[in-house]
């Protein structure tokens, strides 16, 4: 009988170590698939806002050991320009590819092509119907009703509203207005643009041209005497709504809400001519864009989701105000700072 225990309990603990030692061999971190991935960003831009973007890439290429080319389109908004870049990407010597796309129908193709030789991820706006692997960026529907809601509070009694956009043919552009009128109008019909308290009475899209918006924006101004809010979707509205209304004599007359962090705009909530600003967190989209490919390349081939995989990292926004805005300039100062001192070389931390 002791025999008999004695070969059992050898039995078990042997069992014991076979589970422990498979634990082991199955969980243990993959090997890195690449050592040093190469990894490319194109952005939407050059303006600062996708500058910004490029910086948070930078800072995470040195965190994770990866390579970081940036690609800028020369034409902010320009889908031609960025088709350019995207078509010189050499998948031979990249192994992944963050991207803002300026038209998903359009790029989609273009996009699954470059997702058969290499890891992609959207960032700042999306491509849902794609093969990329990951969205980072805001929840665009969402930070578009929170600008509504930021219309209500300016302007609780109500009028007239026009907003501004960069195009319609972004995702992020389709999403933030889709927000912005859901919550402002309400009700089942998508398309009503009115519901007794607040009337939209234009979208002017400018397709990334200053000029164009601010023409639209003037004639606007003459058609409707009694507008009662204006409100700036993109990065570049901030600058461009005070700078007319200046000209027209009627900074002051009209609250707006903005969009992101420009010099101008923070100019302008300090002035108290610019309500509030929905600032995004464009450093931050930039950061993580290029941590999750540089993950996606440290893993085995089992471990990465199929393409298409609907996977979204989402970033949240801030509303910045004026009894905030000291605290928020402070916060972008001290990371800035970090930043820079991460990039320069060890001999000059000295």
């Amino acid at each position: 009988m002791s025999t008999q225990r004695t070969v059992l309990m050898t039995l078990l603990i042997a069992a014991a170590i076979g589970v422990a030692v498979y634990r082991i061999s199955v969980f243990q971190k993959p090997t890195p698939m690449v050592e040093r991935p190469s990894l490319v960003i194109v952005t939407g831009g050059s303006e600062p806002y996708w500058q910004s973007i490029a910086r948070g890439a930078e800072a995470a290429g040195r965190d994770v050991n990866a390579e970081v080319k940036v690609y800028m389109p020369e034409a902010d908004e320009d889908v031609q320009s960025q088709a350019v870049l995207l078509n010189k990407i050499d998948t031979d010597s990249v192994r992944g590819v963050a991207l803002s796309p300026l038209d998903a129908e359009s790029q989609t193709r273009l996009i699954d092509n470059l997702a058969k030789d290499v890891f992609v991820v959207t960032v700042d706006s999306d491509a849902p119907l794609s093969d990329r692997l990951c969205y980072v960026g805001t929840s665009n529907r969402s930070a578009g009703a929170k600008a509504a809601a930021l219309v209500k509070e300016s302007v609780p009694d109500g009028g007239k509203v026009a907003v501004l956009l960069a195009n319609l043919s972004k995702d992020n552009m389709l999403e933030r207005k889709a927000g912005f009128q859901e919550e402002l109008i309400g009700g089942d019909d998508e398309d009503a643009n009115a519901n007794g308290t607040y009337e939209i009475v234009a979208y002017l899209v400018d397709e990334g041209n200053d000029k164009r918006a601010g023409d639209q924006l003037r004639e606007l101004l003459a058609q409707h005497s009694d507008l009662a809010c204006l409100v700036g979707m993109n990065a570049r509205h901030g600058g461009l709504l005070l700078s007319v209304l200046e000209d027209e004599g009627r900074l002051g007359d009209i609250p707006l809400v903005t969009f992101d962090t420009s010099d101008e705009t923070l100019g302008g909530i300090e002035s108290g001519h610019i309500a509030a600003t929905i600032a995004q967190d464009p450093y931050q989209f930039g950061y993580e864009a290029t941590r999750v490919l540089a993950s996606y390349c440290e893993r085995q081939a089992s471990a990465i989701p199929p393409p298409g995989n609907f996977s979204t990292m989402t970033i949240a926004t801030k509303v910045v105000r004026r009894d905030n805005l000291d605290e928020f300039r402070t916060a972008e100062a001290d990371r800035e700072k970090k930043a820079e001192a991460a990039a320069k070389p060890a001999d000059d931390k000295e």
